[in-house]
């Protein structure tokens, strides 16, 4: 460069002078080589030299085919001019957010070939939020028949983003600013498969006829690949050019695909005129989903209707979404972006799929088993070029099937292994590298104790040789020779082992572990469908529905019905069996309480507050009548104690007089004082008599008529706590609810409410929790136990009742209650301390129960004054009780000379005064 600059500023005055002299140029290049060199212009550097050449002369049949796009070869949302070389995105509501994808119907697979595309507008809205971001897509590139529309997410292609950067399976890979380009930009993709050709099995980008990127080789995936021209975009129309000329020429002649040979090139056949729309018929959880991959697989042309097939359409196009999935028939995600969570998206493909005549296959679990639906869906293919066709898979599913669903459930099992063998070594890698950073920090403290230990040993060494030079110099000044020392060979430090060598962490890699592979349990491997992580349809959706599930039927408007497992008759029973199954499990989630229920119900409220408030006044009478009598006692008591003094007074003042009565008199006196006496004490008893005496621990309690009054106006349940009255309302509670719900429910296949429900249907009928562990049990099925005299589950786990659907005398709940009541007390006193119900304090809020009204009731089985104000919670008057405890220990309510009777027959226990509805005692 130095030597051209020079020869640059000589030429012009070798110009000048006609050659000069040699003078002249030698002291040019004395002054030169003496002045500094002047900074030299950074080179540029050299274009690389393009290896692709001129193509050759074509020889051989061309392609016959005009290239184009075909339907069945596009995205729902993509729009094709007549001329087939403009692409025209949907722009209405969610779906202009979706990529759009077009692939040609023709494909290379050898040979050297390019094709251009332009951006000629680009579609903007006032309403534009952040999301999704870019706004305006284009990729252009290659991808292989059967691949995904949307590319950039599989092993089947390979494309180039307007951003500069080359795309495959789901890699970018930055190509530079050169390689980016936007709207007015010609792009021309040239894929090259001449194996004669230095950059054969490579893909290149071009940009206004100018190379941006060098040759790209192909991926392994895709070589020996037919490879077809794609497109992808958003919110842009784009112009395609697929030859014969070129709009932006490259630096070398290059056929393109128009111009193809036929031995390069394949065909995809255009579809036929009649379509087909396949509405699959499978069970919830039965493998539809699987069954519906399994068969695309064999089937590629057909496009799917479905909400999951939106969800990977938009999970493709870039837009993320919260992966809160409820179930796989209606996948409830969230964008973020209001225009797609409308179901805008879903209203433009039902409204543009009949108008495009490709196949279709209508994947609604629910909806296609369900009649009304069925016909919605077979309504809106309305032009007779669609043929409609019904693939029902219900039953004992095929070899193949099963094959496929073996693979996956071990697929399955595989990710879920090696997640937790990651998780496993991550754990570990953690706790070395916490032990490594302690043995880091052993190591430094050790390092800086030996550091100031060889300080101290350096300065003590340094002290005393200081101390000898000074002994020496003083020697030598007073004349004295001192002995010579022999020099040690070698410096002696304080410890040895200081200097011992650091051993250095060396941290043992571990050779790449292999996560340990898994295998198929038999249990498993006896399995027919995959269970998923999520449910097909959601449970609550499932159970309002099931019922109406039925098969199609030609009458519907179907061309045709395929079984594809279970044939005919027997798929159809397949169905009903699954569905009787399904009754004897599921609950009703839009069962409504019925008015006969309401009115019960009612009536039960009604009465009970009733007798609590009978058992108040009670107590309050008797409070008052203990009260009275405390009173007489005291008032006869300080009657005696006067009497007693004015006897004494009077005796006294008889002495004083010196006896002037006779005895006769003061004997007559004393015998008419003892009697007035006696016949106050005889009014005072005969009418403490007039009160009629009732043994209560020793009367039947099922042999009398009326619990509010057994005698002397005292009640039965006189000494009812209030965990005796919680009891006494689950039981009628439990017992209503299982006549209501066969009344309610309406259907004879439902044999009752199953354990499992029980929680949810009593909050359906009472509008409260029913918490088990108000009452001191763990589960449901305790809770039931300890009512076992009115209620039980039986063999089916379903609950039945003891008692009557039409009870015409509630008060035999009081005489079950009374005699539980005893029972228990009975047991506690045997000490059995089991046998005390242990209900919550806020069960049944109002006033305590105790002694006189004040603390808690004695022993737990409600003896004591029962406190003042009505109970709160119980359900309707008494509001928020909760879920009631049962009837515990009990005993089977053996009271003798009680004839329970057989099942369902006749007893003598009055429901009303004259007879009644017999009991079914257990």
């Amino acid at each position: 460069l130095k030597e051209t600059s020079l020869v640059a500023r000589r030429a012009p005055q070798v110009l000048l002078h006609g050659g000069g002299a040699g003078s002249e140029e030698t002291e040019e290049e004395e002054d030169a080589a003496a002045a500094p060199a002047a900074p030299a212009a950074p080179a540029a550097p050299a274009a690389p030299e393009e290896k692709e050449k001129d193509a050759p002369k074509a020889s051989g049949p061309k392609l016959k085919e005009a290239v184009t796009f075909l339907t069945q070869d596009t995205t729902l949302n993509v729009m094709v001019s007549a001329l087939g070389n403009l692409l025209m995105p949907l722009s209405d509501g969610g779906i202009r957010h979706l990529l759009a994808g077009a692939r040609t119907n023709v494909g290379l697979k050898g040979g050297r070939y390019m094709f251009e595309a332009k951006i000629v507008e680009q579609v903007a809205r006032g309403d534009e939020s952040g999301k999704p971001a870019p706004k305006h897509v284009m990729r252009i590139g290659f991808s292989t028949a059967s691949s995904p529309l949307v590319m950039g997410h599989g092993d089947t292609d390979i494309c180039f983003d307007m951003e500069g950067v080359m795309i495959h399976e789901k890699k970018r890979t930055p190509l530079g600013v050169a390689a980016r380009y936007g709207r007015g930009s010609v792009l021309a993709v040239l894929l090259n498969l001449d194996k004669n050709s230095p950059n054969a099995g490579t893909v290149s980008l071009f940009k206004d006829g100018k190379r941006v990127c060098e040759p790209q080789p192909l991926p392994d995936s895709l070589q020996g690949k037919t490879l077809y021209p794609t497109i992808n975009y958003r919110n842009v129309a784009v112009n395609v050019n697929f030859g014969p000329v070129p709009q932006a020429p490259l630096p070398f002649t290059c056929t393109m695909v128009a111009e193809a040979l036929a031995s390069h090139s394949a065909v995809t056949a255009a579809g036929s005129a009649e379509c087909e729309v396949v509405f699959a018929c499978c069970l919830p959880d039965h493998g539809g989903f699987d069954w519906l991959d399994l068969w695309k697989a064999k089937n590629p042309k057909y496009t799917e209707l479905s909400d999951r097939a939106i969800l990977d359409w938009a999970e493709k196009s870039g837009i993320p979404f919260q992966k809160n999935v409820s179930s796989n028939d209606k996948p409830d995600a969230k964008f973020g972006i209001p225009e797609m969570e409308d179901m805008s998206i879903k209203r433009m493909i039902q409204a543009m799929a009949p108008l495009q005549k490709r196949n279709y296959v209508v994947m609604e679990v629910r909806g296609n088993l369900i009649k009304e639906k069925r016909a919605e869906g077979l309504a809106r293919f309305f032009d007779s070029c669609f043929k409609k066709k019904a693939c029902v898979v219900i039953g004992d599913p095929s070899a193949d099937f099963k094959k496929k669903s073996l693979e996956l459930m071990l697929k399955d099992k595989q990710e879920k292994a090696d997640l937790e063998f990651k998780k496993q070594k991550d754990e570990e890698a953690r706790k070395r590298a916490i032990e490594k950073k302690a043995k880091e920090a052993e190591k430094a403290k050790k390092k800086a104790e030996k550091e100031r230990l060889k300080k101290m040993a350096e300065m003590k060494k340094a002290q005393e040789k200081a101390k000898k030079e000074a002994e020496k110099k003083k020697a030598e000044a007073e004349g004295k020779e001192l002995p010579e020392e022999e020099e040690e060979e070698k410096d002696v430090e304080m410890e040895d082992e200081v200097e011992e060598e650091e051993e250095e962490d060396v941290e043992e890699m571990e050779a790449d572990e292999e996560p340990p592979k898994v295998k198929l349990t038999p249990e498993e491997q006896k399995s027919t469908f995959r269970k998923l992580a999520v449910p097909d349809v959601p449970q609550t959706v499932l159970n309002t529905s099931f019922t109406k599930f039925s098969l199609p039927e030609a009458a519907e408007g179907f061309d045709d019905i395929v079984y594809e497992w279970t044939k005919g008759e027997k798929a159809g029973a397949f169905l009903q069996k699954w569905v009787m199954d399904r009754k004897l499990t599921s609950r009703v989630e839009d069962l409504t309480p019925s008015a006969w229920f309401k009115q019960k119900n009612g009536a039960w409220q009604k009465v009970f507050q009733k007798w609590q408030q009978k058992q108040q006044e009670f107590r309050q009478k008797q409070q008052k009548k203990a009260q009275e009598k405390a009173q007489k006692e005291a008032k006869k008591a300080q009657a005696a104690k006067l009497a007693e003094m004015k006897a004494a007074a009077e005796k006294a003042k008889k002495e004083a007089e010196k006896a002037e009565k006779d005895e006769e008199m003061e004997a007559k006196e004393e015998e008419e004082d003892v009697k007035e006496e006696e016949k106050e004490d005889k009014a005072d008893e005969e009418e403490e008599e007039e009160e009629e005496d009732v043994d209560f621990e020793g009367i039947d309690i099922f042999g009398i008529d009326e619990v509010d009054d057994i005698g002397g106006g005292m009640p039965l349940y006189k000494d009812f706590g209030m965990e005796d009255w919680a009891l006494m309302s689950l039981c009628f509670e439990l017992q209503l609810m299982a006549h209501a719900f066969k009344k309610d429910c309406n259907d004879p296949d439902r044999k009752g409410m199953i354990l499992e429900h029980l929680g949810f249907y009593f909050n359906r009928y009472y509008s409260k929790p029913l918490s088990p562990k108000n009452f001191g049990v763990e589960s449901e099925a305790e809770l039931v136990e300890l009512a076992k005299d009115c209620v039980f589950f039986n063999k089916d786990k379903v609950l039945e009742s003891l008692l009557d659907e039409e009870i015409e005398y509630p008060q035999v709940f009081v005489k079950i209650a009374e005699e539980g009541r005893r029972h228990r007390a009975l047991l506690f006193d045997m000490g059995n301390e089991s046998a005390k119900l242990k209900v919550s304090g806020h069960v049944a809020k109002g006033g305590k129960e105790g002694k006189d009204g004040k603390g808690k009731s004695q022993k737990g089985f409600g003896k004591g004054a029962m406190g003042m104000g009505p109970m709160g919670g119980m359900g309707g008057p008494m509001g928020g009780m909760g879920g009631m405890g049962g009837m515990g220990g009990m005993g089977g309510m053996g009271m003798g000379g009680m004839p329970f009777g057989q099942k369902g027959g006749k007893g003598f226990m009055p429901f009303q005064k004259g007879g009644g509805k017999a009991w079914k005692g257990k």
